[in-house]
């Protein structure tokens, strides 16, 4: 059991003047016990036992990375920039070449990018792992190792990803042995069409294959225009009809920023329907997908960080404040209300406040997962990307000191 005291909890919006909006924040103290919170309380504490003092940093939700890939990249080894490529078919081709020289290294580029990403406030991870004709199931095996020698500072989920074509690897076999070899893996799936070339093969393959072994599915869905319009609009049939509404996510659907405003209006109704979550980067080398006309029509939005510094690109900071900051800026989130409410995008929704104001977060029983920031607002945060951060993980202390 531990006492934090000086915290600082959002408590409410006030409109100083019209349309002018101020975060109201309170000082606080948390019990937490058994790695969840047992007492919030705004009376000053009277106890010998353990005291954390947060020194008035504010307590926000800690951060959920839903796409992220530890297995093939150039982070915490020598540094390398990307090679131009002109598209998705063309890395992957470049990918089988290095794969296999990657994996002694993997474990320690794995803890680099693991250290980068959660001493930034993530305490989860959604890891994309490759399953394919080349590496077959080592790069799970190699990941999954590194991921349970840090479970004392993040929860993890493993995507087994078939980042060859889903078609291709489990002709082979290796996704079925994958989903066999470990009950909790996740079932990736990658361009029907342009990588599989067989638009309903490959979704009959991975949600017969989903569906068999009970499995949540989370397709990798890069293409553009109709046709990408077209394959959402099917997976959101194929879901429907395996009944695995909630259990499906869209990593990428950069087709949603190509239609017009009618289409996607109904897509993302349908969307909703069938709980389909969606996963960006923000990505500012293309057009970007409409993120919180995704989230009025109720489809959960996560800004991921995906690749960093890899062979698919040299960029990515590990931060995902940076990446809820860019959003905000693209959309010109520019009020107390709007900067608060992106934060959302990083905490799997989950906000201190709701946008009426009231207080949401944090809750007698939550776990007692948080990402303490020298900041005066989670909009300040967001706005100014502040670098201040002490996270805190199941009630202890994981990352970064209080000063």
């Amino acid at each position: 059991m531990v006492w934090i005291k000086n915290i600082y909890l959002e408590t409410g919006y006030e409109e100083v003047k019209p349309n002018k909006f101020v975060t109201l924040t309170a000082e606080f103290a948390i019990e937490v016990e058994n790695g969840k919170i047992k007492t919030i309380s705004s009376e000053k504490i009277k106890t010998d036992s353990s005291v954390i003092d947060a020194k008035g940093y504010i307590a926000l939700p800690s951060l959920q990375d839903n796409h992220i890939h530890l297995d093939k990249g150039h982070f915490g080894g020598e540094w390398q920039a990307a090679i131009p490529a002109s598209g998705v078919a063309e890395r992957i081709q470049e990918e089988k070449e290095f794969l296999r020289d990657f994996l002694p290294e993997t474990p320690k580029k794995a803890q680099a990018l693991i250290d980068l990403i959660c001493g930034r406030g993530a305490t989860f991870l959604r890891v994309q792992t490759n399953v394919d004709s080349v590496i077959e199931l080592d790069n799970l095996v190699c990941v999954k190792n590194v991921l349970e020698k840090n479970k004392h500072r993040l929860d993890y989920e493993i995507v087994a990803f078939p980042q060859h074509g889903t078609l291709t690897t489990e002709k082979k076999g290796l996704l079925t042995d994958a989903l066999a070899s470990d009950a909790s893996l996740i079932l990736g799936g990658l361009d029907p069409a342009t990588i599989d070339t067989d638009i309903e093969k490959s979704l009959h393959t991975t949600f017969t294959l989903a569906s068999h072994y009970q499995r949540e599915i989370d397709y990798h869905l890069h293409d553009r225009g109709t046709l990408g319009l077209f394959e959402i609009n099917r997976i959101i049939d194929y879901t429907k009809k395996y009944q695995l509404e909630g259990k499906v996510q869209i990593s990428h659907a950069l087709a949603l920023a190509d239609g017009d405003a009618d289409t996607i209006q109904t897509i993302s109704k349908r969307l909703a329907e069938a709980k389909i979550g969606i996963n960006t980067t923000i990505p500012i080398d293309t057009t970007v997908l409409p993120v919180f006309l995704l989230q009025k029509n109720g489809v959960k939005v996560r800004v991921v960080n995906d690749n960093i510094n890899d062979h698919w690109s040299p960029f990515g900071s590990g931060d995902l404040i940076e990446r809820a900051s860019r959003a905000a800026e693209v959309f010109s989130m520019q009020d107390e209300r709007s900067l608060s409410q992106a934060y959302s995008l990083v905490s799997d929704g989950l906000t201190p406040l709701n946008n009426k104001g009231e207080q949401q977060w944090p809750k007698v029983g939550d776990p007692a997962n948080f990402l303490f920031a020298k900041a005066a607002s989670s909009a300040e945060l967001i706005a100014r990307i502040c670098p201040e951060r002490v996270v805190m993980f199941k009630g202890e202390l994981v990352s970064g000191m209080f000063e």
